[in-house]
């Protein structure tokens, strides 16, 4: 009995190679899965051996040393930094508060007190206050009188010059300021002695 060769039809063929191809597929997820996982645990439990076979398990750990020296004076730093930013801060603070009680005794002009926020804003405030306060001491100095006087006395020039008077008087005075004040003007003498 002879058996005659019986073709494949083209959807039994589409059929067969889309079975083979989902069937093996799957079982080939299925042992890549367990492969992933059994791979993992063991390579964790030959880690160390493994490092020490390829001879990086001592730079290894003078890494780990080090990473944790390095993490350790990081958060060190950012601590003291903390720490000493808030000094300043209350620092600040402090000379601020005492500026504004200062700045109400003895009634400074410039009191801005409030933007006052580093070491350099200190010292600012403070070289201009004490300019201030230097400069009204000067003041009461004879030097100061002087220039207090220069500034009214010329005021009084002023006044003269535009009073109205005769020529003879305005020069007279002003002749009089100009000797006060210590400006040397060269008046010539006929104009001293008009209308005589």
């Amino acid at each position: 009995m002879t058996k005659t060769m019986q073709p494949i039809r083209s959807n039994e063929l589409n059929y067969w190679q889309n079975v083979i191809w989902e069937k093996f597929a799957n079982r080939k997820k299925e042992l890549e899965t367990d492969l992933f996982q059994d791979v993992k645990v063991k390579a964790r439990q030959v880690q160390s051996t493994f490092n020490k076979k390829i001879k990086v398990d001592n730079k290894l750990e003078q890494l780990r040393k080090a990473e944790k020296s390095f993490v350790d004076f990081v958060s060190s730093k950012e601590k003291v930094e903390r720490e000493l930013q808030f000094k300043v801060a209350m620092l600040v603070e402090e000379l601020r508060n005492d500026l504004k009680t200062w700045n109400e005794v003895r009634q400074w002009e410039n009191t801005d007190c409030n933007s006052i926020k580093t070491l350099g804003a200190v010292e600012n405030y403070l070289e201009e206050v004490c300019y201030e306060e230097t400069k009204q001491a000067y003041m009461k100095t004879e030097k100061g009188r002087l220039l207090n006087e220069l500034n009214n006395s010329q005021d009084e020039a002023r006044n003269i010059l535009h009073s109205g008077g005769s020529i003879k008087d305005v020069v007279h005075n002003l002749d009089n300021i100009f000797k006060r004040t210590k400006i040397e003007v060269r008046i010539p003498k006929n104009l001293l002695q008009l209308g005589n």
